[in-house]
Formats: C-alpha cells, sequence, structure tokens
C-alpha cells in the first residue's frame, strides 16, 4: 500500500517541496555503530542494486547540502577557492592527500589568535579540475580584512577570495554551482563529497499528504525557481515570501 506524500522543506530564501508515493510499510535498516571518516557508501560490486544504492546515497547528500546552503548563506558570506601548485611535493590528483592538506590548513585557522572572535563554520565542495588536479570551494563568514592572513595560511598553492552580500535568488544558483561536480567519476567511491556544515542551520521539514499545499504555496510565494520530475518524484524550488509565517505550518 502506498500514501501520498508531501514534504516541504523551508529556509529564510529557498522553500523546497516534493510531491511523492511512499510505502506505508517501514523502512528497514541494518542496525550497528557509524563508521567514521569519510565514507558516504561503499559496494561491493556493480549489481545494478549497488550501483542505484549510490544514485540515491549521492543525491541525498546533494539535496542535504543544498539545504545547508540555502538555510544559512543567503547573507554576507564569501567563498575561497583553493587550488593546488602542480610543483608541490605530494601527488595534488589524491582525493586522500589533498583532502588531508585542507583539514590542517582549517585546523590552523581555529587555533590562529586573530580569527578567535570569527566565525569559522563553512560547508565547501571538492572537484576536480580538467588536468585533474584538485581544488576546493568553501563558504564562509571570515572578513575580506583577513584575506591576506588565509592566502598566507594557504601554502600549498592560490586562494582566490570573493566577497559577496547576497541576494534571495543567488542561494539556488550557488547550491548549483558547488554541487555541478558530484557526479564526477573521478571522486573516491565511498569518500564525503562535500565538507563541512557541522553546527549551522538545517531547514525546516513539515510533511503532509494532500497535494494542495504546494498550490498554496506557489500562490504565496510567487516565482518558481525551478521544477524537477523524474519517475520518483515532482519537486518545486520556490522563491521564499512566507519564511516564520505561522499561515503554512498551522496548515499541519
Amino acid at each position: 500500500m502506498r500514501e501520498l506524500q508531501v514534504t516541504i522543506k523551508h529556509t529564510p530564501t529557498i522553500i523546497k517541496a516534493t510531491e511523492r508515493y511512499v510505502s506505508e510499510e517501514p523502512y528497514k535498516r541494518n542496525v550497528g555503530r557509524s563508521k567514521k571518516g569519510y565514507e558516504l557508501y561503499a559496494p561491493d560490486d556493480e549489481s545494478p542494486q549497488a550501483k542505484e544504492n549510490k544514485r540515491c546515497s549521492i543525491s541525498n547528500s546533494k539535496s542535504t547540502f543544498k539545504g545547508i546552503v540555502h538555510a544559512n548563506y543567503y547573507y554576507h558570506f564569501c567563498m575561497l577557492t583553493l587550488t593546488f601548485d602542480p610543483a608541490c611535493n605530494f601527488n595534488v590528483q589524491d582525493f586522500i592527500t589533498c583532502r588531508g592538506k585542507f583539514d590542517l590548513f582549517w585546523r590552523s585557522l581555529k587555533r590562529c589568535k586573530k580569527l578567535a572572535e570569527v566565525d569559522l563554520r563553512y560547508v565547501g565542495a571538492i572537484e576536480f579540475q580538467q588536468n585533474d588536479n584538485i581544488h576546493f570551494h568553501i563558504l564562509c563568514r571570515i572578513p575580506k580584512q583577513y584575506k591576506k592572513l588565509l592566502q598566507s595560511k594557504w601554502k600549498y598553492g592560490g586562494l582566490h577570495y570573493e566577497e559577496s552580500f547576497g541576494k534571495a535568488e543567488d542561494s539556488p544558483k550557488i547550491a548549483n554551482y558547488l554541487t555541478k561536480g558530484i557526479y564526477d567519476k573521478r571522486l573516491p567511491t565511498g569518500k564525503k563529497r562535500f565538507l563541512g556544515g557541522h553546527g549551522l542551520d538545517r531547514p525546516t521539514v513539515v510533511k503532509f499528504n494532500t497535494p494542495k499545499i504546494i498550490d498554496y504555496m506557489v500562490d504565496r510565494n510567487g516565482e518558481i525557481l525551478t521544477q524537477h520530475e523524474n519517475e520518483y518524484a515532482t519537486s518545486l524550488l520556490l522563491s521564499n515570501q512566507m519564511y516564520n509565517n505561522p499561515s503554512m505550518i498551522n496548515l499541519c
């Protein structure tokens, strides 16, 4: 038996409405201690089921990442682009090595007394360039006055700093830009494809069993930013003009 479920995820700038049919039977998952490290999903074979599980896992990670971006980076923030010098004495195309260098860099920022009062929470994406070298895109709120300090701390190559005061319509554009390489086959299986997100706000999630809520939201929000449909669900991304509006919550 399947029933209609409409899931609403809303943030200060974006509302995502997803309509799909779900099974009434509870989903049973293997229990046990979670693995530490960067593991995302590592299939033991290339069976169709393994490929589908991997696709779903990556898709869920992408959705979670976009939700964090929408919920946190809709006003004054900056984007850091970190690249590696090919002359480095390590392999600048190795995922684990480059990820480790980034972790060392960010830990050095946390230890820096000049940044003691700065919000160092961040989200980021790992990408491969056309020449197979790795680089990072990081969203954070480090003021521009610390640009030279950041450049001095990143000892492995170039650091580009770009400041943005943010607009509502920028949030989905930035999220799409940061997730454009998530399905890159050069990214190793079983490793997290996004960085950070700890301590940041998450979207508010509300669930309904009627599609009328979507019509109500379209009327209230006006602009539909994107619409996506596949064999599993139909999703709408709308500009949010009703954040903190209790009328939506009262429809629960």
